[in-house]
């Protein structure tokens, strides 16, 4: 009897959490630029720097400005950015599919925002 009890109560607590999905990936639209040409400007200026200017100063890091927030990308999503806009035509207006960790952004998928 102790058995089933511990095994139902088990099965019921594993239940809970079947629909919750840990650090599902999120997604972000804003500006992707270089960390050092996005410093203190809003997503609007940003918008207006040049992606060619992006990957000439990609040591910097790259970061996602929405409205007045910036948000980091880590290293390996650094080097997906840069990819990405050294594309020809590669828009800066981006909509980012990833994971948010505090205050970067681990990125799974980069494309022109629709």
């Amino acid at each position: 009897m102790k058995k089933s009890l511990f095994a139902g109560v088990a099965l019921l607590g594993l239940s809970m959490f079947a629909g919750y999905s840990y650090g599902a990936d999120e997604k972000f639209t804003g500006v992707l630029i270089d960390q050092k040409c996005g410093a203190g400007k809003d997503e609007a200026a940003a918008a207006k720097h040049p992606t060619a200017c992006s990957v000439k100063c990609a040591k910097s890091g790259y970061e996602l400005i929405t409205g007045d927030k910036h948000v980091k990308l880590d290293e390996a999503s650094a080097a997906k950015a840069k990819e990405y806009l050294s594309k020809d035509g590669a828009a800066a207006k981006v909509t980012i599919e990833g994971t948010k960790d505090g205050d970067t952004l681990k990125v799974t998928s980069i494309e022109a925002a629709k």
